[in-house]
């Protein structure tokens, strides 16, 4: 595999040449995105055809599920994450996961790869998000920290190709939330798809966020809150498996409002938008008790469906349209009420032409060439850090 990818650089001149009319004057590149969400479900990659500004080409992309015996492993190390908290030495479970990180991904890219050698052979970078296992938001007067497992330089040295990686940690420091990074890649994609704006793009992975491009093309974002972390592990805790399939238990209960009132009046929502959450900020299974499976399963899916309205609402601009991705466009109780909910047109991304599996992996190929140019990936009204920001570390092979 590494001599496909030797033979890429010297054939990469083919793709790292100028583009007539370009914004910045950048060469366009082949980059391979590679994303593992906290939903623990397993590694996406894909590739991206782009200047850093503009999408020129999205790519073939896959996804890698884990198996049942790495998602347990990836599982225990969050677990400890969280008993961990920054404080003290680094747990020990985080290496056996380290180990499954960098098995997977390796995989995926070498698989990808070796199906699509077109675009394999013009391969310059990879920008490699890593496994989030703990997420802290700043809290005044304190900066925020945020740790995604996963080295680089592993990756760098085994596929022969340079990768960029940390594109969270800079943020941080700088005093910014450290999320979400996908919205200027939404911007990017809506340009692209030459959608009319406002137009706002909801993700709802295992943490919901959303990205607003106002009429004049700018962008603002939060995170929502919960996501599909909560119900899934509702499923799992009913001995349900991993999450609701297509929603079809949401969908068939009914939600328990005063709860999920109750829960909107948390913290999170007190705080100025843009806000970040840890997926286990929203940990509220154990006010349901007295629930039936159904309608514990229909309460999450109205709290995460209320928890992005009142966000969306909150925002500067009306959406005329909101297009769903990640997980949540599969769950029929929460497309149900985000279209009774918000005064937009409300579609799956599908409908638009975009591969919902593969927006987050693109978006962080899309990083890698920002990151090679040091143009921004995190803004004032994305993450909330004080001016626009490059980020990311480069490992070379």
């Amino acid at each position: 595999m590494n001599q496909a990818y030797r033979g890429g650089k010297s054939a990469s001149n083919k793709a790292v040449k100028h583009v007539k009319g370009d914004i910045v004057g950048h060469p366009r590149y082949i980059a391979l995105g590679l994303m593992s969400g906290t939903s623990l479900d397993g590694v996406d990659a894909a590739f991206l055809e782009t200047d850093g500004e503009r999408i020129i080409r999205l790519g073939p992309s896959l996804c890698l599920d884990y198996s049942q015996a790495d998602k347990a492993i990836l599982e225990s190390a969050t677990q400890a994450a969280l008993r961990w908290k920054f404080v003290g030495p680094r747990p020990n479970s985080f290496v056996a996961a380290e180990a499954v990180i960098h098995k997977s991904h390796i995989r995926a890219v070498k698989s990808l790869c070796e199906d699509h050698r077109e675009w394999a052979d013009q391969l310059t970078m990879i920008g490699f998000h890593g496994q989030t296992v703990l997420h802290h938001p700043p809290k005044a007067p304190f900066k925020g920290q945020t740790l995604q497992l996963g080295d680089g330089q592993v990756l760098a040295s085994a596929l022969d190709i340079p990768v960029w990686y940390d594109f969270r940690t800079a943020d941080m420091a700088a005093g910014g939330q450290g999320a979400p990074l996908a919205p200027v890649y939404h911007q990017a994609l809506v340009a692209y798809s030459k959608l009319d704006r406002p137009t706002a793009v909801l993700n709802i992975g295992g943490v919901g966020n959303v990205t607003l491009i106002t009429k004049d093309g700018h962008i603002i974002a939060s995170d929502t809150g919960p996501g599909n972390g909560p119900l899934d592990n509702w499923m799992s805790r009913n001995g349900m498996g991993a999450f609701d399939p297509d929603g079809k238990y949401a969908a068939a209960g009914i939600p328990h409002y005063p709860l999920v009132r109750r829960w909107l009046e948390r913290e999170f929502f007190k705080q100025p938008a843009p806000r970040s959450a840890d997926r286990y900020d929203f940990d509220v299974i154990n006010d349901m008790d007295d629930l039936s499976l159904e309608n514990g399963a229909a309460t999450l899916a109205a709290f995460t469906t209320l928890a992005a309205v009142y966000t969306l609402n909150g925002m500067q601009e009306k959406p005329r349209s909101v297009i769903i991705c990640g997980g949540g466009r599969h769950n029929k109780g929460m497309m149900w009420m985000l279209r009774e909910h918000l005064e937009a047109t409300v579609k799956v991304s599908e409908e638009v032409g975009w591969n919902s599996d593969a927006i987050e992996a693109q978006a962080f190929a899309y990083l890698a060439v920002r990151a090679k140019w040091k143009l921004p990936i995190s803004y004032p009204t994305t993450t909330g850090v004080p001016k626009p920001m490059s980020g990311g570390k480069v490992a070379m092979p």
